[in-house]
């Protein structure tokens, strides 16, 4: 349970002592900073939180540099998710990246005090990463060689790793194979939209839900771009008509939610097509009614030709399949689809996108950028920068006549 020891952060939360065994000096931790969440719906307030002092066996310690804030966070933070009953005290962000500083008696990964790991957890979990350090299971940490960016790692494994466990077993995507993709403001669209491209060679046609997402997929190399304009969603469904022309999707991919797989289905393959859903809030009961308003163009049909369309749609429907990488059951499964995405950044295959970056105390502020879609692909929070002033990109930009040598005194942590 979080104790709220001071109401801000004054002093150091961490003291020099003498160990008893051998007299050496050790850096002992007390408390550390996070951004809690008390109230669903009121803002996260910075907090100083009681350390939890031992590690089961399958534990990891791990000090975190950055954390991505996604919309799944947000959602949860404002409220719109009552159903999942988040437990309260909540720390948010379930995707994270720092260094190991303890492991647990079991360490079947072989990890190192110092290794460099990017790490994945429920999003439910209340001991999120929006915390100096955060204590983990071994299970959901991976080691991040040294050329990639641990700012970067943090906005991939979730995104990509899903896109990566559908293409790859659950899809059989192929090289110009066609397929739907929808991109709201946050990065699962966007990450499936790299990784088809990039790694696949497909054929794409992004759908999104602002015309600032709709600038960066066309960077990412859609094939096609539609965007939606005040949630027209008739104006939609001409524009994505149009798009496709007489071509059928072999899969349409929705990482938005809103019913939008209803709309998709008509341009989906009848037979051997999929609906895909990858929305963290995807709700397979209530789905069937999730119906957005809007009205097919009249075409003529041919004489005596049955309402075959209508009848594909319905079982491409009820046959709409979801993936939540996190809670896919197979474990070994779930661990080489986050290395696998690791690799592939390692080789330059894939990139993350990070919108904006935010230290911690500007938390609220980011939570805001997103909620008013102000972001184009991920929002990161630079956990150990205490302000922005402090932070080596903010000092960057407060002076652009910096001296050649200031990179080479204070290195970023990456």
């Amino acid at each position: 349970m979080l104790t709220k020891l001071l109401p801000r952060l004054s002093g150091k939360l961490c003291e020099t002592t003498i160990s008893k065994y051998g007299g050496q000096c050790i850096s002992v931790c007390y408390a550390h900073k996070a951004a809690v969440l008390r109230e669903a719906g009121k803002p996260v307030a910075l907090e100083t939180v009681k350390k939890n002092e031992k590690l089961k066996n399958d534990e990891v310690r791990v000090k975190v540099h950055y954390c991505s804030l996604n919309t799944t966070d947000v959602k949860i933070i404002a409220g719109k998710h009552a159903e999942l009953n988040v437990p309260l005290p909540f720390i948010p962000g379930h995707e994270f990246s720092g260094e190991i500083v303890e492991i647990g008696q079991d360490n079947p990964h072989h990890f190192n005090r110092g290794d460099r790991v990017v790490v994945m957890n429920d999003l439910q979990d209340p001991n999120g990463g929006l915390i100096s350090e955060a204590v983990v299971k071994n299970r959901d940490v991976w080691t991040v060689p040294q050329s990639v960016p641990l700012k970067e790692m943090a906005v991939l494994p979730y995104g990509h790793g899903t896109a990566l466990l559908t293409f790859a077993l659950h899809c059989n995507l192929q090289e110009n194979d066609l397929i739907l993709i929808t991109a709201g403001p946050a990065g699962m669209g966007l990450a499936a939209i790299d990784l088809a491209v990039s790694v696949y060679k497909a054929k794409v046609i992004a759908v999104c839900d602002t015309e600032s997402s709709s600038d960066l997929v066309r960077q990412k190399g859609a094939h096609k771009v539609v965007s939606m304009t005040k949630n027209n969603y008739t104006k939609l469904y001409k524009n994505v008509q149009d798009a496709m022309g007489d071509k059928k999707a072999k899969l349409a991919y929705d990482a938005v939610g809103k019913g939008l797989l209803h709309l998709l289905a008509d341009f989906v393959e009848p037979t051997n097509g999929q609906l895909i859903s990858v929305d963290p809030f995807f709700n397979a009961s209530k789905f069937p009614t999730e119906v957005p308003e809007f009205e097919r163009p009249k075409r003529k049909e041919k004489e005596g030709k049955p309402d075959q369309d209508q009848e594909s749609k319905a079982k491409l429907i009820q046959n709409v399949r979801h993936f939540d990488l996190y809670e896919y059951p197979d474990v070994d499964t779930y661990r080489q689809m986050i290395a696998d995405t690791i690799e592939m950044r390692s080789e330059g295959m894939i990139a993350g996108h990070i919108s904006k970056i935010f230290p911690l105390a500007k938390i609220q502020q980011a939570i805001e950028f997103i909620q008013q879609k102000q972001c184009t692909g991920k929002v990161l929070i630079d956990v150990q920068c205490p302000d922005e002033d402090d932070c080596p990109e903010g000092k960057d930009k407060k002076d652009k006549k910096g001296k050649e040598g200031d990179g080479e005194k204070k290195k970023s942590k990456d």
